[in-house]
């Protein structure tokens, strides 16, 4: 493995040492991905269930036919039902642990009632949504539990699966993990094309009105072009972790947090920035001694040369903007006082404080989703939550309001300013009473 580490004395030194990071998913491919999607779009939305199946067996290897294209929920319960009871426990857990979380945040998403004197406003849930569930080379019940579960604490009425159907079918431990959450029905389908037949709608697959989860690049560039026929919740790109610690930290947790994340897939990140030239080494050493038992070593090591780095800081001062820089999607703080320095981060989609609490913990039961923000879009979103799959709708008037011979004055005023004559006299004549009063 190729050695990561740089040496950084000011804010343009990390800027330049990150750049090749700051630029994933920015290369030659994506105009072909670009078009790729669009294509096959355009062809499931003429084509209905005939186009989604032709490119399901195309590229997921999916061998059913029309009548195969959901999944009934008693194959859910007999996978929850057959599961060993220590998963099922694990599985039970989280959903708890992530349902508990977002009951609070629901609380505080309070309807505020219109008076005379001012606008008020009401939290409605999104009607029917879809999860989406990756089926690459890793399973992702845990996916289902971040996204499923919470969209069921927001109220939403319907809630789908889609998740790419091999030849052997959805694994089990995700179907089990379909029925902990509550799911209504399950899709065994992925990729761009069960995308596009849930933002339409097929003979087989009803239309959607939102569609939150991960996905890989084909996947986020069909949320892209969809937005606005659904909801999305964000375009995900590769996941990544950026940790910043000082000499108090443990390299074999530093190490061991780097490879989680870079074991994802070969376009994850993991960069650790730090203060001490010592502690570099030696969390390069340990990588070398991890990877070598680590049963996804190619792909973590692969991740890592091409997307990984250590950077040695002059010091831990120049390290919040480079955070905010980066905008990661993961941060970890494994320094002396994390609660302080986390006062100084602006941009991340999710921070975890001090030295025992690793992020593969937020991948599975703290609470808080783990669909997050990525590629530094953490400047200015947020993680998936209840208010996800929420729509607040304003309420303005009713009788007696306060200030109104006022208010419909300057709404006169700004709309013969604007060019406006229309919008100006409807306002007027609410002045001057209906015409048919007098």
């Amino acid at each position: 493995m190729k050695t990561l580490i740089s040496r950084v004395r000011s804010h343009d030194d990390g800027k330049k040492a990150l750049a090749h990071i700051l630029s994933r998913g920015r290369d030659k491919e994506a105009q072909r991905v670009r078009e790729r999607v669009s294509e096959i779009i355009s062809s499931v939305r003429s084509g209905g269930d005939e186009s989604l199946l032709e490119w399901a067996r195309t590229l997921d290897g999916f061998t059913g036919g029309r009548t195969d294209l959901e999944v009934g929920l008693s194959v859910a319960e007999n996978a929850w039902n057959s599961l060993a009871p220590s998963l099922k426990d694990a599985l039970s857990f989280s959903r708890n642990r992530i349902a508990d979380y977002h009951h609070r945040l629901r609380d505080d998403l309070r309807d505020l009632p219109p008076t005379p004197e001012r606008a008020g406003c009401r939290w409605t849930p999104i009607d029917r949504v879809a999860v989406y569930v990756p089926g690459g080379t890793a399973l992702y019940p845990s996916t289902v539990l971040m996204t499923a579960t919470v969209a069921r604490v927001a109220g939403v009425r319907e809630i789908s699966v889609i998740t790419p159907g091999r030849p052997g079918g959805i694994a089990p431990v995700v179907l089990a993990a379909c029925h902990a959450a509550g799911v209504d029905r399950i899709f065994p389908v992925g990729g761009v094309h069960a995308i596009a037949a849930l933002a339409f709608g097929t003979e087989s697959l009803p239309a959607v009105d939102q569609i939150v989860g991960p996905g890989n690049r084909y996947v986020a560039e069909a949320k892209r072009q969809l937005y606005g026929t659904i909801a999305i919740d964000m375009i995900a790109g590769p996941t990544e972790v950026l940790i910043v610690a000082d000499s108090s930290a443990d390299p074999a947790f530093i190490a061991a947090d780097l490879l989680a994340q870079a074991e994802h897939d070969t376009q994850a990140s993991a960069v650790l920035l730090t203060d001490s030239e010592e502690l570099s080494g030696r969390v390069l050493e340990e990588l070398g001694r991890q990877l070598k038992n680590l049963p996804r070593r190619e792909i973590a090591r692969a991740s890592l040369e091409e997307f990984g780095a250590i950077l040695t800081l002059a010091s831990l001062d120049l390290a919040p903007a480079l955070v905010d820089l980066i905008a990661p999607e993961h941060l970890e703080l494994s320094v002396t006082n994390p609660g302080e320095f986390a006062g100084k981060i602006r941009n991340a989609g999710a921070i975890f404080l001090g030295h025992s609490v690793p992020e593969a913990a937020g991948d599975y039961c703290f609470g808080p989703s783990h669909v997050l923000p990525t590629n530094g879009t953490a400047r200015f979103a947020s993680p998936v939550s209840v208010e996800t799959f929420m729509k607040r709708t304003s309420l303005i008037g009713g009788e007696r309001v306060g200030d109104l011979e006022r208010i419909l004055e300057v709404s006169e005023i700004l709309a013969r300013a604007e060019g406006l004559e229309g919008h100006a006299r409807s306002a007027a004549l609410r002045r001057k009473g209906s015409p048919h009063d007098r």
